[in-house]
C-alpha cells in the first residue's frame, strides 16, 4: 500500500527491551506498519517464532508486504485480547520470548480522511481501528445516553467539562442527526 504511512516510535528502546534470541517466540501486539515487528525478526532469525496482531487491514496489507520475506511470522487478523485463544489456535503453549504492546492510533489513521479521526479534516464519523466493525463513532455520539457520554470523555478522555460536552451533544442531536465533526 504506497498510501500507508506510518512511523515507528521508540523502535530500538522498545525492541532492545526485548533482548531477543534466535529461536524463541515473540508476540507484537500491534503489528502497525510492521517496524517493531521487523526489528524483532531480524534479530530472532532463523529460528525464532514472531506472532503480530492488528485489526487494521490497511496495516495488515502494508506490513505483509513489508515483511513478506519472513518465513517465520505469523499475521493474525484480531485483537490482542484474543491473545491466549489465538495462541493456542496456533498451538503455541508459551511465549518464551517477549511481548510488545505499542498501544495507540498510527498516523495513517489519523491522517486518512475518511477514517474520521481527523480534526483538521470534515469527514463522516466513524473513529474505527477495524474497519469490518459495524460499531463506530457515529453510534456512540447519536444512540449513547448523556450519563454514558459522561462517563466515557471523564473516565477515558479524562475531560474535566464532560458534562457540558455531552449535554451539549444531545442537544444537538435532538434537532438533527450527528454525522461529522
Amino acid at each position: 500500500m504506497a498510501d500507508f504511512k506510518h512511523y515507528t516510535v521508540m523502535k530500538y528502546e522498545a525492541v532492545d527491551a526485548l533482548e531477543c534470541k534466535d529461536g524463541l517466540v515473540y508476540v507484537d501486539c500491534t503489528l502497525g506498519g510492521g517496524g517493531h515487528s521487523e526489528l524483532i525478526l531480524q534479530r530472532i532469525s532463523p529460528n525464532g517464532k514472531l506472532i503480530s496482531f492488528d485489526i487494521d487491514q490497511d496495516a495488515i496489507d502494508a506490513a505483509s508486504e513489508r515483511l513478506k520475506e519472513y518465513k517465520n511470522l505469523t499475521i493474525v487478523k484480531s485483537s490482542y485480547t484474543n491473545i491466549k485463544q489465538v495462541l493456542k489456535d496456533l498451538g503455541i503453549e508459551k511465549i518464551t520470548g517477549g511481548i510488545l504492546f505499542d498501544l495507540g492510533a498510527s498516523y495513517h489513521q489519523l491522517t486518512k480522511q475518511e477514517r474520521g479521526f481527523s480534526f483538521s479534516k470534515e469527514a463522516p464519523l466513524d473513529m474505527r481501528f477495524n474497519m469490518d466493525s459495524d460499531f463506530s463513532a457515529y453510534d456512540v455520539v447519536n444512540d449513547y445516553r448523556e450519563n454514558d457520554l459522561v462517563k466515557i470523555f471523564s473516565e477515558y478522555g479524562e475531560e474535566r467539562f464532560s458534562k457540558r460536552i455531552a449535554k451539549a451533544i444531545v442537544e444537538k442531536r435532538t434537532q438533527k442527526t450527528i454525522k461529522t465533526k
